[in-house]
């Protein structure tokens, strides 16, 4: 009998939780970096470790992490007046967007890789 396993295991919701640490943490640091590369770097550390984590479903992880950090940084924070500081904050949350779903494959690639 070919039992077909759920999408939403309990794998996958442990995985959940790490997402909400991984968005706050990449939030916290965009709002208190002063360059772009240190919210880049935890968000690809971050994705990276969600791909390693979870590799077939890293894709619906990188997902939801993009998500909470768009809500995470709108809803919760306040925004800078300082234009500069403004555009800065935009960059790099947007920046970190992209590289999770990127970086989420590569975690995931890597699984597989150490797996064959």
């Amino acid at each position: 009998m070919n039992t077909k396993a759920s999408f939403f295991d309990k794998k996958l919701m442990i995985g959940s939780m790490i997402v909400i640490a991984g968005s706050a943490i990449v939030v916290a640091v965009i709002k208190g970096a002063e360059s772009i590369h240190l919210p880049y770097i935890v968000a690809v550390l971050t994705a990276i470790s969600l791909g390693f984590a979870e590799p077939r479903k890293g894709w619906f992880l990188a997902l939801l992490q993009c998500i909470l950090m768009l809500a995470g940084y709108f809803l919760f924070t306040s925004l800078p007046e300082n234009t500069a500081r403004q555009e800065l904050e935009n960059f790099s949350l947007y920046g970190s967007l992209i590289l999770t779903f990127v970086a989420s494959f590569l975690g995931g690639f890597i699984k597989r890789a150490f797996n064959t």
